[in-house]
């Protein structure tokens, strides 16, 4: 071999940015062994050849390539065999970012609805009341994927983590993207959810837009009294009656279902001083 046509394992590490450490393990390998070793200083030589293969390597690895991968394809060493690999490898890193921008869409729901419950907790310090005051307001029209089921023997002192569960993993079988809090409403009459009885419940998600060919519902489109309570959700029963109170004085009737909205669940914060849950009755004016 010619002088000129060696190139030591520092300048392959410079000239292909490939660290030395790299290219001794891919030499160890056998993947790009070294055409030349000095058997005095032990010291590797690479072939012009090699240094292309190297920058092959390099080029597949970026790709997200295997090693075993990229032994069989330089030993094919055929263009059409490259092509065919690298649009599969496409194909998968297509995939990988759908993954990863679903991912994102999920974190940036999960950040914006902690940002709303961090927000309405500094409004609080634990002396404080729980209830932030009872607000009359129109609830939007959206759209839910649920699921709806009676449990037995019911009391609404814990939320339920098995039908939270079975929701999220229902949701996730067919790729359903949540965009925002976890709704719960009970199919009952007022304060029934925490006497012990067979209640009918729904849990749902919020939808962008309804979905075919599965639980889609609408929610919202009606007047209803809201309010925020803050800290334990096994206090919640007292936050229920003192709306209660308020409709009965203020001369509004309930119309429709009680739910609550899960800003901060205890299944995001496992402090419950730090949960944040919004009551929602849907009323009219008797």
């Amino acid at each position: 071999m010619k002088l000129q046509e060696k190139y030591s394992i520092g300048e392959v590490e410079k000239i292909c940015n490939i660290p030395i450490k790299t290219l001794r393990y891919y030499d160890s390998i056998k993947l790009v062994i070294p055409s030349f070793r000095d058997t005095e200083s032990n010291y590797r030589y690479y072939s012009k050849e090699q240094m292309v293969t190297i920058c092959i390597v390099r080029k597949l690895r970026m790709l997200g390539f295997g090693l075993k991968e990229i032994h069989n394809i330089i030993n094919d060493n055929k263009a059409h065999i490259l092509e065919e690999s690298v649009d599969s490898k496409l194909v998968e890193i297509s995939e990988e970012i759908k993954k990863l921008q679903q991912k994102y869409a999920e974190g940036c729901t999960f950040s914006q609805r902690l940002k709303k419950g961090v927000d309405i907790l500094s409004l609080y310090s634990k002396d404080e009341v729980v209830s932030k005051g009872i607000t009359i307001e129109e609830i939007p029209e959206s759209y839910l994927f649920y699921t709806r089921k009676v449990m037995k023997n019911y009391s609404n002192k814990d939320v339920s983590l098995e039908r939270w569960v079975e929701l999220i993993n229902s949701s996730n079988k067919i790729n359903i993207e949540n965009k925002g809090s976890i709704l719960v409403t009970y199919y009952s009459n007022p304060l029934e959810q925490f006497l012990y009885k067979d209640i009918d419940i729904e849990f749902g998600m919020y939808l962008d837009s309804p979905i075919e060919s599965c639980n889609c519902k609408k929610f919202g489109g009606f007047t209803a009294a809201t309010t925020i309570h803050v800290g334990d959700y096994s206090n919640i029963i007292n936050t229920h009656i003192e709306m209660i109170q308020y409709l009965n004085k203020n001369g509004y009737h309930i119309n429709g279902n009680i739910s609550e909205e899960f800003i901060i669940s205890p299944f995001d914060v496992n402090n419950p001083d730090e949960h944040v849950t919004k009551v929602i009755i849907p009323i009219e004016k008797i």
